[in-house]
């Protein structure tokens, strides 16, 4: 069994891509607000506690620098994951704006992350989301605690926890014979 300690990237400061109008992936280079990095230095003693062997996290900007927040006081090693990236929108890529976004997002709450049988939708499913998280996840069954960052869907999606505050903490056990994630 791994012990996960899930955590969702603190508060973004999404001013620089909007001053920018950076469309679709664009808004992933938003750093961390003054409030973020203070949010993640809260969660500092949950996190020393835990004894993380290895952080892992999303190539985001947002979770990078949660990340580095965190790893200027612990002593692990660190790794970045191409698949714990944020849900997709829109799998083609053509978002260009919140609106857009909004839409899709409302649509995927709307049928609780799941496409109607024999239909599609642009936007990433929930269950896909669990799949790409696992998959990451089961190449760290060699360790005993990994620290994971994040987003919050994604985390939703492993663990049926809705909302996770900025900065959120969400325990995970992962049963390397099964792949089965329970949640404590």
């Amino acid at each position: 069994m791994t012990s996960f300690l899930l955590m969702r990237h603190a508060e973004p400061d999404y001013s620089g891509p909007r001053k920018w109008n950076a469309p679709g992936w664009g808004a992933d280079l938003a750093p961390l607000t003054d409030l973020g990095a203070y949010q993640v230095i809260q969660q500092l003693p949950k996190i020393q506690d835990f004894k993380p062997e290895i952080v892992i996290s999303s190539p985001a900007t947002r979770a990078l620098h949660s990340a580095l927040v965190i790893r200027s006081a612990l002593q692990a090693s660190f790794k970045v994951e191409f698949d714990l990236h944020e849900w997709v929108p829109d799998q083609s890529f053509h978002w260009k704006t919140l609106k857009d976004v909004e839409t899709l997002q409302a649509d995927f709450y709307r049928l609780n992350g799941e496409w109607p049988d024999g239909e599609t939708r642009p936007w990433e499913t929930l269950s896909s989301m669990r799949k790409r998280s696992l998959s990451v996840f089961r190449k760290y069954f060699n360790y005993k605690r990994v620290l994971v960052i994040y987003h919050g869907e994604l985390i939703n999606s492993v663990t049926g926890k809705r909302p996770v505050a900025y900065a959120g903490l969400v325990p995970l056990e992962l049963n390397q014979e099964k792949s089965e994630a329970i949640s404590l």
